[in-house]
């Protein structure tokens, strides 16, 4: 019989049988009573159940543990959504996740239990090229908890283009992971404007004394309705012609909730799109090389022309 079985056995007991001692209990569930003094203290630290000792041992209140009746499919899901990077690799969602897998395994059953660990080996869920301990410490948690409580915070914030740290009140509305980065979103009382910052080049934060009230019209989803990824910009219309080698996988995959696809005779396709600015869109055509072409706006077609004029004075000069 699994843990996850016996612990439920010893939470209906106790519910059911309240003041029993460890003696009582161990021959109730015909184990060592060093066994259910450590499964008391699992019920108490691991599953933050109230149990105490007062003339045998009782929970107080009403338990927060429960048997949950999932199906394997959804007990999958939840193990695939606890343990998919990057809250399994950052402090502290990494230490709260786990222990709320804790707490639904505890109320499953053991053969669901054992299915849905075999089938998590065969499905997986992966966000490449982050690196949690670029960031330094306590500054995620501390940005994540003035954003819930809507204090304003003291930063210390090395952005790309000063390459030095300045200071900054900032009153922080949103934590965002995005592209392999953390960001926190809100208003820079030092750029008068709401603007992201990316978490890795927060050199300290500590609160400002302050607190703040986040604006209704404020949603991460309309931040960043026309970015490509996660950068601003004037809002732009762009068209870009993808030969017929490549069409296929521009098809296959909305990268975009703008994005247009117009099939061309020959093959290829013109992708369309409404942006927050042509650069960062820019830097994934460039990656098709000579089998995209940007049809529009001029100012874009002359960004591609200068950026492969620079490529090319890097290869073809001798």
């Amino acid at each position: 019989m699994g843990k996850s079985v016996l612990l439920l056995q010893l939470l209906d007991l106790l519910k059911t049988n309240p003041a029993m001692n460890a003696t009582d209990i161990a021959r109730e569930l015909n184990r060592s009573e060093r066994t259910i003094y450590r499964y008391l203290q699992a019920l108490s630290f691991d599953l933050s159940v109230p149990v105490f000792y007062e003339n045998g041992y009782k929970i107080a209140g009403r338990p927060r543990l429960s048997p949950i009746n999932f199906t394997d499919e959804e007990a999958l899901a939840l193990r695939l959504a606890l343990s998919a990077a990057p809250i399994r690799k950052t402090e502290p969602f990494n230490r709260h996740l786990s222990s709320a897998q804790r707490k639904i395994e505890a109320a499953m059953s053991e053969s669901s239990l054992k299915r849905t660990r075999n089938a998590a080996g065969k499905v997986a869920i992966s966000v490449s090229g982050y690196d949690a301990n670029t960031i330094v410490p306590r500054v995620l948690p501390l940005i994540e908890e003035a954003a819930i409580n809507q204090q304003s915070l003291r930063l210390s914030y090395r952005s790309l283009e000063s390459r030095r740290p300045t200071e900054r009140i900032f009153d922080p509305y949103a934590l965002v992971f995005r592209k392999h980065n953390w960001y926190v979103i809100g208003y820079c009382h030092k750029r008068r404007a709401i603007i992201q910052c990316k978490v890795l080049r927060i050199m300290s934060a500590s609160p400002a004394g302050r607190t703040f009230t986040t604006p209704d019209s404020f949603s991460v989803d309309s931040f960043y309705e026309g970015s490509w990824e996660f950068r601003q910009g004037d809002p732009v219309r762009v068209k870009v012609r993808f030969d017929a080698s490549v069409a296929p996988l521009i098809e296959e995959t909305r990268r975009h909730p703008s994005q247009t696809i117009e099939k061309l005779p020959d093959g290829s396709v013109v992708m369309s799109a409404e942006l927050a600015g042509f650069e960062e869109f820019g830097w994934w055509v460039l990656s098709y090389g000579g089998r995209a072409e940007v049809l529009e706006p001029a100012e874009f077609r002359h960004w591609m022309a200068e950026n492969a004029r620079r490529l090319a004075d890097l290869y073809l000069t001798e």
